[in-house]
Parts: structure tokens; C-alpha cells; sequence
């Protein structure tokens, strides 16, 4: 490939907004949850490539078409955040039919290139990402869609695919939620008509029973207040890198996991964690990652989907040294010792009034399973997080983690070492 590594190859950007199909009554708001405030300095970016055959005949305008129609059925995703003029403050938004995001353009590598670089920068290339609270929290939209037509730099002839950028800030909804957007538009534009359980869409309501937290280890951190900017700032460079492991050397791991558990089957989820785990406590000699967290898809809501952040978190901590232990037993610590709890940040924000800032992805060192082919999230603390994904045409697994970036090397090189993952 003859293009300078330091040449961006994404070029001809437009930029639009597309409003929804239907008109929202005037004076509609929407009231983000205490949990979905704790995620406001979060940033989903999904990427999702369609092959030649998925996308033939389509066009600029027919996409802005079918995302009109999609978004009918979202009115607070193409609206705008306002605080509350009474003495709390509290964002909520204005549901006012400002529209979503759209990003035009092309790029000049084939969508085969794209598709086998390990470099997750340039895939962030394809996904544009801005903050809220730019240029002003009340005009920022919380989606941003950006189209990528992919071009051959040999022949400058489009090779028939498309790639779609999704970027969502978290404080609207959780991956899964996210992902569901996705797919809905996929069968919109294959089908003519959204999924029915899409008109049902609802925020979801978990009761839990009043408990203490005193000797709960949280699973976020307050932060400095950040005022209208919902943007966390971190300490360190935070690098991201993935990981392609595929059928035949997931399966050898899955063999050396489970071979140690007797006649226990330990799932794919918890074993790449486990090793993940296990090599990070090798090179993290000054604080070791002794508690985890792990957010997983709510099981009460599998075959219904609700807005806002619905996901679970949970907390796992291992009494001995990580870097120590068998990491057929932190695969079963996982799946055995996992506390699930979301009260206890639901009363902190509550307490809070909704305006204090945490951060939760990288609080702790956190797992994560979202269901999309490339996922990745802006704001991520120290601590870092791991993404465990479907593989290339849902085989193997893709493992993306988003780390300081002087830790990153030490785990490659501790990965490549013990498990033979490059």
C-alpha cells in the first residue's frame, strides 16, 4: 500500500442534519435516568461494514431517507440537552426535532484493506465523534451518523461496499441499545419497514431491595465537575489495539481453560477475560487489578428492548496476587463471585440531584460484551477496558482494550508469550 501512513485517508467530508419523519408535539422532554447521567462522559462508536451486494443501488439520498423514517421512532435522539431552570440543574432533553448528525465521505482504502488492519485509529477515522458541549451543550447532537463510501487508491473505482459510523454519547442508552438502532436500520433498508417491538420502546424499570454499601467496592469514580463540556480528561495517553483470535486458537484456549475445571464449562466470555486479566496483573506491578467489573446485556430485557442504560454491572474480586493465580480459577471467580449491582449508583446520583461527574468504564479494569462488529468508546479512565467481540463474520473473536499507553507494548508482548495472541 503505497499511501503514507501519516496521509488521512478519509477525505470529502459533508456534514448535515437529518430530522425524523414525524414531528415531535411541542413541549415533549425526555428525563435521562440517574444512571444514564452517571454515564454522560461516555461515548459509544460502533462501526458496521456492508459488502457490495447489501448496499447495491443506494444511494445518499435514500439513506437520508430511511434514517428520517428510523429516527421517527427515537424523538430524544435527535434532540438537545437543556438543564432545568429550577435550583437542580438537572439535565434533561428537549425532544424539539433538532435532528441527528450526518457525516458524508469517501475513502481511498477498499473496504478489504480496512477490514484487515489491526490499527483501530484509522477504524475511528471512520466514525465521527463529538463532544457534548461543543460548540454548546444546547445545540450538540447526542448522534452523530457518519456514511463512508469505500474507494480502491489504484484504480479510484468504488469496490461496491459501505461502512456506517455510529457515534452515540452514552448518557441516551447502552450498547446494546445502540446496536439494536443499527440493525433496525438494516432491516429498514432491506425490508421497507422497522421491527414491531421498535414502536414499544420504553424506559424499563428495575425494583431492587434497599441494601447498605459501606463495604461495596464501587464500580465508578467521581470525578471533577466538568461543568457543560461532558468530556473526562485523563491523566495518561489511553491507546486502543485489537486482537483477532481466531476459531482454531480460541478453541486451543478454551481446551488449556476448561482441561483445568474438570467436567465445568467455563463460556468464551469469562476465559478471554480471565487471560486478559491474568497478563495485565503480570505487568501492573505497582497496583496490581485485584477487583474487576464486568458489564454485561440485562437478561430481563432479551426479547424486548427500552431506552436508556440498562446494561448490568458487576463486581469481581480476587483475594489472592492475579498475577499469581491459575487463570482457570479467575475465569471460574468470574463466573461464580460476580456481585451484580446498580442501586448503589442510583442512590449517589439520586443524592447528587444528577449533577455530579463519574466516570465508569476504566474506574475499575472493566469487561465488556457488547453486539456489534467494531465497538469502541471515548472517555475510558486509567484503569482501562476491554471489549470482547464477535470475530470477522462472527468467527473467533475480536478482543479490543482501551489502556494507558505505556501498558500496552508490556501486554502484547505478555500475551504473545503465554497464549500466543498477537
Amino acid at each position: 500500500m503505497s499511501t503514507s501512513i501519516h496521509e488521512n485517508p478519509v477525505y470529502d467530508l459533508k456534514i448535515s442534519s437529518v430530522i425524523p419523519g414525524k414531528f415531535t408535539e411541542s413541549g415533549v422532554t425526555y428525563e435521562p435516568t440517574n444512571m444514564d447521567l452517571a454515564m454522560k462522559l461516555h461515548y459509544l462508536l460502533g462501526l458496521y461494514f456492508f459488502p457490495k451486494e447489501a448496499v447495491d443501488g443506494f444511494t445518499i439520498s435514500k439513506i437520508k431517507e430511511s434514517i428520517n423514517t428510523l429516527f421517527s421512532s427515537f424523538s430524544m435522539y435527535c434532540g438537545r440537552f437543556r438543564r432545568s431552570d429550577e435550583s437542580s440543574r438537572r439535565p434533561y432533553i428537549k425532544c424539539n426535532d433538532a435532528g441527528v448528525r450526518m457525516i458524508e465521505a469517501k475513502c481511498k482504502y477498499t473496504m478489504e484493506e480496512f477490514l484487515e488492519m489491526k490499527d483501530c485509529s484509522l477504524h475511528k477515522l471512520l466514525v465521527y465523534n463529538q463532544v457534548l458541549g461543543t460548540p454548546d451543550l444546547a445545540i450538540s447532537p447526542p448522534v452523530l451518523i457518519q456514511v463512508l463510501l469505500i474507494f480502491s487508491l489504484f484504480t479510484w473505482f468504488k469496490c461496491g461496499g459501505m461502512s456506517t459510523g455510529l457515534s452515540c454519547a452514552h448518557v441516551l442508552g447502552d450498547a446494546f441499545l445502540a446496536s439494536h438502532i443499527i440493525k433496525s436500520w438494516g432491516q429498514l433498508v432491506s425490508t421497507g419497514h422497522l421491527p414491531h417491538d421498535l414502536q414499544k420502546l420504553e424506559p424499563i424499570t428495575v425494583i431492587q431491595e434497599n441494601r447498605s454499601f459501606v463495604d461495596l467496592q464501587p464500580f465508578f469514580k467521581r470525578v471533577d465537575p466538568v461543568g457543560d463540556y461532558w468530556k473526562f480528561v485523563n491523566n495518561c495517553n489511553m491507546i486502543t489495539s485489537c486482537f483477532q483470535i481466531n476459531p482454531a486458537k480460541l478453541n486451543n484456549i478454551l481446551l488449556r481453560i476448561n482441561g483445568q475445571c474438570g467436567t465445568r464449562h467455563i463460556p468464551t466470555f469469562e476465559c478471554l477475560c480471565a487471560i486478559f486479566w491474568h497478563s495485565l496483573a503480570k505487568i501492573r506491578t505497582q497496583a496490581e487489578p485485584r477487583v474487576v467489573t464486568v458489564c454485561q446485556n440485562n437478561s430481563n430485557r432479551i426479547n424486548d428492548v427500552h431506552y436508556g442504560n440498562n446494561q448490568i454491572f458487576g463486581i469481581v474480586k480476587a483475594e489472592c496476587h492475579v498475577k499469581d493465580a491459575n487463570p482457570a480459577d479467575l475465569a471460574t471467580l468470574m463466573l461464580d463471585q460476580t456481585t451484580h449491582e446498580q442501586r448503589q449508583m442510583d442512590q449517589v446520583m439520586e443524592k447528587d440531584g444528577g449533577l455530579s461527574d463519574f466516570v465508569v468504564y476504566g474506574a475499575n479494569l472493566i469487561w465488556k460484551s457488547p453486539k456489534s462488529m467494531k465497538c469502541m468508546v471515548e472517555g475510558v479512565a486509567d484503569s482501562g477496558l476491554v471489549l470482547v467481540l464477535p470475530g470477522p463474520s462472527n468467527k473467533g473473536r475480536t478482543v479490543t482494550i482501551i489502556l494507558p499507553e505505556n501498558e500496552i507494548l508490556q501486554l502484547k508482548a505478555e500475551l504473545e508469550k503465554e497464549w500466543c495472541i498477537v
